[in-house]
């Protein structure tokens, strides 16, 4: 695990079309993930309809990290 205490990046935060591109997946993907917990946010605001979420880089690196495979697993 990264020693995040002295990186200033670690703990900026991205919006969804971000960590889209990280994923390489569709920003709505991102969104719906969010929604029901499969990535963790940030929400920013709730308004009634929409809410402000963004996302912490480190959040993001440990959610690919947890589901990285090893040589000779399947994906």
């Amino acid at each position: 695990m990264a020693d995040h205490a002295h990186d200033p990046d670690a703990e900026s935060l991205l919006t969804a079309t971000e960590v889209a591109r990280v994923l390489r997946v569709k920003t709505v993907t991102v969104h719906a993930a969010a929604a029901d917990g499969r990535i963790p946010c940030v929400r920013v605001w709730q308004g009634k309809k929409r809410s402000l979420v963004r996302f912490r880089r480190a959040d993001i690196e440990a959610l690919i990290a947890s589901h990285a495979t090893t040589p000779g697993s399947r994906p």
